[in-house]
């Protein structure tokens, strides 16, 4: 019995370490020489505005101004770009392009995604598929993952992490039979919160106007979104 709750706790502590790591390269440095960026304001206060490379290998968090209303991501290449917003009040915005419409897939289908979600990272026992959507004729999926940890973490050291863990990711699965399979995940966010029971997923919504933001050699100012409409 001990030595079952001794490897529970090094699994605990492992994936905790696991997780620690993603943070150090979660977002990516603005590049060298590039005068590319994205400029913004909004009607809500932020904590972040990342801006998402069309092919999820850079992710790029911005500087935020005036009360956290107004942001500015800098030392972008030549690119498009989807924004995400996290407010401070609990929400997510986001116009990350997933794909054609999938909500006619069967309800078998989608529950295997959901499946192939929750196992694919056990570490988070709580995972929401806020959006999806369908790439290469259906044959593979893009979603808009958010996954929580609000039970016991361990640091490095063995004392508790007096704290939860939120992170959001965009997943790519492929069709594998009547199945799915994990192809490929990039993590966009984690931050933790405050510890305690039954934590709630972020409110979402999908905003158009935050997708699809071309960038070449300088500054692309997308104005005054409102968000709370």
């Amino acid at each position: 019995m001990i030595h079952r709750l001794l490897l529970h706790a090094v699994c605990i502590l492992s994936f905790a370490l696991a997780a620690s790591a993603q943070t150090t390269v979660l977002y990516t440095k603005p590049a060298a020489g590039a005068n590319g960026g994205i400029s913004g304001k909004v009607d809500t206060e932020l904590t972040h505005a990342i801006a998402l490379n069309r092919d999820f290998t850079q992710c790029f968090r911005g500087d935020l101004s005036d009360g956290g209303k107004a942001f500015r991501i800098s030392g972008l290449p030549t690119g498009k770009y989807d924004l995400i917003c996290v407010t401070k009040s609990g929400q997510i915005f986001e116009g990350v392009e997933v794909g054609e419409d999938g909500s006619k897939l069967p309800a078998d289908s989608v529950k295997h995604s959901e499946a192939r979600i929750a196992k694919a990272d056990t570490f988070f026992p709580k995972a929401k598929i806020h959006r999806f959507g369908l790439i290469e004729g259906g044959e593979k999926m893009m979603l808009f993952v958010e996954r929580i940890r609000d039970t016991l973490i361990l640091r490095q050291s063995g004392e508790t992490l007096n704290s939860n863990l939120r992170r959001i990711e965009v997943v790519e699965l492929i069709k594998a039979k009547d199945d799915w399979q994990m192809l490929n995940t990039r993590h966009i966010y984690r931050e933790e919160a405050p510890v305690g029971p039954n934590m709630a997923f972020f409110t979402h919504k999908f905003v158009p106007e935050l997708g699809n933001v071309r960038v070449i050699d300088s500054f692309k100012d997308i104005g005054s979104i409102s968000l709370s409409k």
